[in-house]
């Protein structure tokens, strides 16, 4: 008795290289973008007199570095221990292959 497979779903298909690279780009890009906005707006709001607001722009403008570096290096690895499957094989018996 044949064991039912499940069949090869889009979704584990692994994202190109580029792709994956690209989107990881991205996201660091728009951290430290973030980042080098708040540094000079927490300095401007300690300044100001507004000292939570500074406070909080000050804590983002150190910690969001290291949170940037750990999301470029999430490389994608979803798929990558799977072979793919044959099509062909989810048929049931019987049914015509041509």
């Amino acid at each position: 008795m044949r064991t039912p497979q499940q069949p090869q779903a889009v979704t584990s298909a692994p994202r190109s290289r580029q792709e994956d690279r690209a989107g990881r780009m991205r996201t660091y890009l728009i951290a430290m973008t973030f980042r080098i906005l708040a540094f000079p707006l927490s300095v401007w709001a300690l300044l100001s007199g507004h000292i939570i607001i500074g406070s909080a722009l000050a804590a983002a403008a150190i910690l969001i570095p290291s949170f940037a570096v750990m999301l470029a290096n999430n490389v994608d690895h979803r798929g990558s221990n799977q072979a793919p499957r044959s099509p062909v094989r989810a048929l049931p018996p019987g049914h015509d292959r041509s």
